[in-house]
């Protein structure tokens, strides 16, 4: 049991507060936290009577703090799952990536309310977004806030859902009149009586159905199907199946050794389905009893036990009474009732092996200095290790020169040169690394390489004496220069640096790489069919299924 709830800014200060318990002084519970803390903390800190539970998401911090009277009720592992589900929460609401400080100032209202409903009395409730945006429909504002950072797909698909979903009439934001609900509810209602009927939005204000639909909302939660209410209703029922892959590889390129190699997975997923649909999927990875995926699997909680342990329901299959579950082991496909609006089936971890090639290999990576020109060279190559008929719609590579301009006197006086094969080579001069953009790269099975080149120019001590020199002599003016003065700039923007930071930095030295490769998996994860059915309404369904591979965090190689 939390006895109060905070959600501070990057400095420790505090933005929103929350009683979940009769506590006074709030200010003086929070300042004892932010004195107390250092950046070595664990994640639970105790300090006097209190016990400090907290998660750091994105700027903010979210603190849950629990009396030391409550230490027999209390469950942290709990507590710390709420504050993570709470930021979920949030940015379900506000359909955000990234939560920022004017986002939670803006919208402090609705913060409060969330926790309301999610947390009673220290006891945590409910946080699946998809009820709890039926009992808080607060407006969400946006005035201040900078930006939309959510990540918008530009496909076909997405576009289609969002029109469709302005069409949607769905519990959490329009409803039917009060009869017709009761018919669809009750299973009166034909196919023909449910779909083509147009409703008149004024019904929706009346107090009766107010009353009527917070009254089943109320009942949902104590429902076997807790994540999903009765009564939703699409114009055009569509389901979008997402299966996004994050690879996860960092090698230390002088040594040749592999210190991380993993697919981090997930299957996302949105319902935009009316009534109370039934789901059938079949993973090709269930159908072939692969043991990495199905020990490593977390899927949602609408998916049943048994669609999950299918290995274990055929071990305990004896007696001619469970035809019904051998069928079910037969077929091997997962069944579920899904959630409204978005949410992810499933989440799992697969180690790849160390002879299995990266998805995009660096293959060379040379610095070849030439003092007799006063040069010197950077060269790159990469080569590709997917389906030769796909291609990254996105490719960066981030090259560093921190490393190049302390073991060299770069002349900046003079612009570098860069070539590539493909795409475009730019220079960051703020944060000392090239950044290679690739547009369209095509997959292959190592015979598709690419490389890059860039050129910088060392600093001539005798060239510079010698035009010293002629400068003092001669009565013509110094030629007119063209172009940015990047040593000036440089000089600029590195001034203020500190040497131990810089030296911290140069120790390790990456080349990032990101990219995005749509229609393949790098597991080879592939759904062999979806089946959609609702044997009330039995409406035309149109399922969706994409398949994406992009790089995790951690995609590098060290040079």
């Amino acid at each position: 049991m939390s006895s109060c709830l905070f959600i501070l800014d990057e400095l420790l200060e505090p933005l929103i507060s929350k009683n979940t318990k009769p506590v006074r002084n709030l200010p003086d519970i929070i300042k004892s936290f932010k004195e107390s803390w250092t950046p070595t903390s664990p994640p639970i800190i105790t300090v006097s009577n209190w016990h400090y539970v907290y998660v750091k998401r994105d700027a903010l911090w979210f603190v849950a703090a629990i009396h030391y009277m409550d230490e027999k009720c209390m469950n942290l592992m709990m507590i710390l799952f709420y504050l993570d589900q709470l930021y979920y929460l949030l940015k379900n609401y506000f359909k955000k990536e990234l939560l920022t400080k004017l986002l939670i100032i803006d919208n402090a209202l609705l913060v409060t309310e969330l926790m309301d409903e999610s947390i009673d009395f220290g006891i945590i409730q409910m946080t699946d977004p998809s009820i709890i945006r039926d009992y808080i429909r607060v407006k969400i504002n946006n005035s201040i806030a900078t930006g939309n950072n959510s990540n918008d797909d530009s496909d076909d698909s997405d576009t289609e859902s969002a029109s469709s979903k302005k069409n949607a009439k769905s519990l959490g934001s329009y409803m039917p009149s009060a009869n017709n609900l009761t018919n669809l509810w009750k299973g009166y209602s034909t196919k023909d009586e449910t779909l083509n009927e147009n409703v008149n939005n004024d019904n929706f204000e009346n107090n009766d159905d107010e009353t009527y639909i917070n009254s089943h909302i109320a009942r949902t939660t104590t429902m076997a199907v807790s994540w999903r209410t009765k009564g939703i209703y699409y114009a055009k029922n569509e389901f979008f199946l997402d299966v996004v892959e994050s690879v996860q590889y960092l090698m230390n390129f002088k040594d040749k050794v592999i210190r991380r190699n993993l697919i981090h997975g997930q299957i996302k997923c949105k319902s935009y389905l009316s009534g109370m649909p039934t789901l059938r999927i079949a993973l090709n990875k269930i159908l072939q009893d692969d043991k990495q995926f199905l020990g490593h699997a977390k899927f949602h909680q609408c998916v049943s036990l048994n669609s999950i342990n299918i290995k274990d329901l055929e071990k305990d299959l004896e007696g001619p009474n469970d035809i019904s579950n051998k069928n079910f082991v037969n077929k091997k496909e997962i069944e579920f009732i899904p959630p409204d609006g978005e949410f992810v089936l499933c989440q799992y971890e697969l180690r790849r092996h160390v002879k299995d090639p990266p998805v995009i290999n660096m293959t060379s990576f040379d610095i070849k200095p030439n003092f007799k020109k006063f040069r010197v060279q950077i060269s790159l190559k990469i080569e590709t290790h997917f389906k030769r008929q796909n291609s990254t719609s996105l490719m960066t590579i981030k090259i560093p020169l921190l490393q190049l301009f302390n073991d060299y006197k770069i002349d900046l006086s003079k612009q570098p040169r860069f070539k590539s094969d493909v795409g475009k080579v730019l220079f960051n001069i703020s944060e000392d690394f090239l950044i290679w953009e690739i547009d369209a790269l095509k997959g292959g099975h190592g015979e598709n390489e690419k490389g890059m080149v860039a050129e910088f120019f060392l600093f001539n001590q005798e060239e510079y004496d010698r035009l010293q020199e002629e400068a003092k002599i001669s009565m013509n003016p110094p030629p007119l220069r063209n172009g940015p003065k990047l040593e000036e700039l440089y000089e600029e923007m590195h001034e203020n640096e500190d040497a131990e930071d810089t030296a911290l930095k140069m120790k390790t030295q990456y080349v990032f790489m990101q990219f995005e490769i749509p229609y393949s998996t790098c597991s080879g994860l592939k759904v062999e069919y979806l089946k959609i059915e609702e044997d009330l309404l039995k409406y035309q369904s149109f399922p969706w299924v994409r398949y994406k591979t992009l790089n995790d965090d951690e995609y590098a190689f060290i040079v």
